[in-house]
């Protein structure tokens, strides 16, 4: 399924969206969050998210709700890291693709020349959702349950 581009918004993540966030976060299914903790889900971290200059992050909308949440994390290196999740009710109508395209779009606006990710081996729809973007295997973690994948963009 492929969600219309213009029945959602994209774009960076505001102050103003610490609250929400924290309740889509919070609200994520068990499964979801026992593939998708890329930092603690408490307000405090949520709020600094939400004012970060050194990373990069982002919402999806659909009638002024936050349905999704994505960010190119830098862990003090030059290639981003992906990472995103889409609000329960959403998942597996295809935004989770949408949201992945958006933010790869504007890793290649900010100038990024590849992205890489980790995902579990056993979190099947995100790691198809990766594969159907372009993401690549590179390798795997040392615990053997993720695998490390990259996309390079072509210029």
């Amino acid at each position: 399924m492929r969600v219309q581009e213009d029945s959602f918004v994209f774009r960076t993540i505001k102050k103003s969206d610490a609250n929400e966030l924290y309740r889509l976060l919070n609200d994520l299914s068990a499964d979801t969050k026992k593939f998708f903790h890329p930092h603690p889900f408490d307000l405090k971290t949520i709020t600094k998210i939400c004012t970060a200059k050194k990373d990069h992050y982002f919402v999806m909308e659909q009638n002024d709700t936050i349905i999704g949440y994505s960010f190119l994390r830098l862990f003090g290196y030059a290639t981003p890291s992906y990472g995103c999740c889409i609000r329960k009710e959403y998942q597996g109508k295809g935004y989770g693709i949408a949201l992945t395209r958006e933010t790869l779009k504007k890793a290649k606006e900010l100038g990024y020349p590849r992205v890489i990710l980790k995902v579990y081996k056993e979190n099947e729809a995100a790691f198809k959702t990766y594969k159907n973007v372009g993401f690549e295997i590179v390798g795997e973690t040392d615990d053997k349950k993720q695998y490390k994948m990259e996309i390079t963009f072509i210029t």
